[in-house]
């Protein structure tokens, strides 16, 4: 995946989390280009939104990125390889929201269809860096 080319960013959480987060330090971590999001250039305004994963076992995942990918080719005439889906770190990491997501690999599969690039994380909260080096998350 080549960061240059992308022009939109898909935030994709965890349902559950999603009820009680609303988001801020994945979206900051991408306005500040600070975690997994460092790659894309800082110059560059990203467009973005957050979805969730619908639930478990996030199948949702799928028809909702499926739908939003086809209106932005419908719409705005936007290809799928200008667009990329960040799994957040409260999926792909335990955290103190809970251990990391149990259907991770289903979704990831899922997305797969789709062949678009996915990555997985956003950021990790000093927080909960400082407790995985304690070795409290694993």
């Amino acid at each position: 995946m080549n960061p240059q080319d992308k022009d939109i960013v898909i935030i994709l959480q965890c349902a559950i989390v999603k009820e009680r987060c609303g988001g801020y330090f994945c979206e900051a971590a991408l306005e500040k280009r600070e975690g997994a999001f460092t790659p894309y250039p800082a110059d560059k305004h990203l467009r973005h939104i957050n979805l969730t994963c619908g639930g478990c076992c996030g199948r949702a995942s799928l028809r909702k990125i499926s739908n939003y990918l086809h209106q932005l080719k419908k719409r705005e005439d936007i290809s799928r390889d200008k667009v990329v889906v960040h799994l957040s770190t409260c999926m792909t990491k335990p955290s103190y929201h809970g251990p990391k997501c149990p259907h991770l690999d289903y979704i990831k599969e899922l997305l797969s269809r789709l062949e678009m690039d996915i990555v997985e994380d956003t950021k990790i909260g000093n927080k909960a860096q400082k407790k995985r080096d304690e070795g409290i998350y694993k």
